[in-house]
């Protein structure tokens, strides 16, 4: 059985030019992670400083292994919580109409 976890991942102050070249890389991880529902939700503060991430996995290590995948996680600080539940609004397509 898989848990829900949130990662609150708070980012450097200053990003200097090899952090925003690991973006792109970041990005795309992200993007497979969510296809992959490993990754639920993953947020950015306007501000720029802290990211939030929404996993399901079954136990802390492997979310500290999902989170090792990232090409930014040795330059921002962690923190992991274990979730009782995670709920969300159900993102439903629209009905097809065959005309």
């Amino acid at each position: 059985m898989k848990n829900s976890y949130l990662v609150h991942i708070t980012l450097p102050e200053v990003f200097n030019s090899a952090f925003y070249n690991l973006i792109p890389m970041q990005r795309h991880v992200i993007n497979e992670l969510l296809l992959k529902r490993v990754i639920l939700s993953y947020s950015l503060d306007m501000e720029r400083k802290n990211v939030w991430v929404f996993i399901e996995a079954k136990n802390e290590r492997e979310v500290m292994d999902i989170l090792s995948t990232f090409p930014i996680v040795k330059h921002v600080k962690i923190s992991i919580h274990e979730l009782a539940f995670y709920d969300s609004a159900n993102l439903v397509m629209p009905d097809l109409i065959m005309n």
